[in-house]
């Protein structure tokens, strides 16, 4: 279903929760969702909240068939995030705002997107491009493998998620903020994205004009999908602007460059849906960093729903 129209992303914003850690263990993402509702995103944005999916993920052991730890919670977990997200968009009185978690609740909530409006964009925040599979992740996290999953690259039950992969094509993908070069397993990760997808790196994003780099990919992905759905890391920050995450990095973002490159991609007719990821409370002992994001998050998509 192409041609977006601007009733198609009015009403509320409404909240779910998705507190899925892939690793198996406990690494702290799964308490995201708590934090940030505790900090006020839901008052800031004027969400309903549905509160939490059961996604939690208990076994650390790596599928010997398909390389991805827990793979069996995990797939059961993503079709609890896309039927409750699903339910969101079938209601048609808001748009999802996906907390979780880590990266993993991508599949189920994009794949609930493609089910509800056929062709969606992903505009994809990361400072990782989290494409390597079930043979050539490091971890066997399926972190590491999030958008090679929605694109069509991993094993059945999760790339079909939405039905014949992929979830989304990966020409209508644009991919933001990652740092390409800072070891040989990031150059490795890159060189396995499909070749359809398009890269920004962070140093292009810092050096460049990073409100009209949001403005193009909206117009692109309104155009081209008709639809948009928002997926933001919180690891796309430089980790001297944001340590509160599994994997920091430097060389990312300011929080200024990314609330000028988030501001025309929230602001677009076309948004759909948004999920943020890889925030963990437990490295911010006085919630410092939970209230910046519900500053910037609630600050952009509240400004949206006054634009609507």
């Amino acid at each position: 279903m192409a041609g977006g129209t601007r009733s198609d992303a009015e009403g509320k914003w409404i909240l779910v929760g998705a507190p899925l850690d892939c690793s198996g263990t406990d690494r702290g993402e799964a308490r995201a969702p708590g934090a940030l509702r505790a900090a006020n995103l839901a008052q800031k944005v004027g969400a309903e909240d549905l509160g939490d999916v059961d996604a939690v993920i208990d076994d650390p052991s790596r599928d010997p068939e398909t390389g991805v730890i827990g793979f069996e919670q995990i797939r059961e977990a993503s079709s609890r995030i896309r039927c409750a997200v699903g339910d969101v968009l079938d209601g048609g009185e808001g748009r999802p705002l996906v907390l979780g978690g880590d990266c993993t609740i991508l599949e189920g909530a994009l794949a609930a997107a493609r089910q509800r409006f056929g062709r969606v964009g992903l505009a994809f925040l990361d400072g990782h491009v989290d494409y390597f599979g079930g043979d050539t992740s490091p971890s066997g996290e399926a972190a590491d493998m999030d958008l090679a999953l929605v694109t069509g690259y991993g094993p059945p039950s999760l790339v079909d998620l939405a039905g014949e992969p992929p979830i989304v094509e990966p020409g209508d993908v644009v991919v933001m903020g990652h740092r390409a070069d800072l070891d040989d397993d990031t150059r490795q990760e890159v060189a396995l994205v499909d070749e359809r997808i398009q890269l920004v790196e962070a140093r292009a994003i810092r050096r460049g004009d990073p409100e009209r780099l949001g403005r193009n990919v909206a117009q692109r992905l309104e155009v081209q999908a008709g639809r948009v759905w928002l997926h933001f890391d919180a690891d796309v920050f430089d980790e001297g602007e944001m340590p509160a995450v599994t994997y920091p990095q430097p060389d990312g973002l300011s929080w200024d460059q990314l609330g000028d490159l988030l501001r025309p991609i929230t602001s677009s007719p076309a948004l759909v849906g948004v999920s943020v990821a890889d925030y963990v409370p437990d490295k911010d002992s006085d919630g410092h960093y939970a209230r910046r994001l519900v500053d910037l998050v609630g600050g952009l998509l509240a400004r949206r729903k006054e634009h609507t």
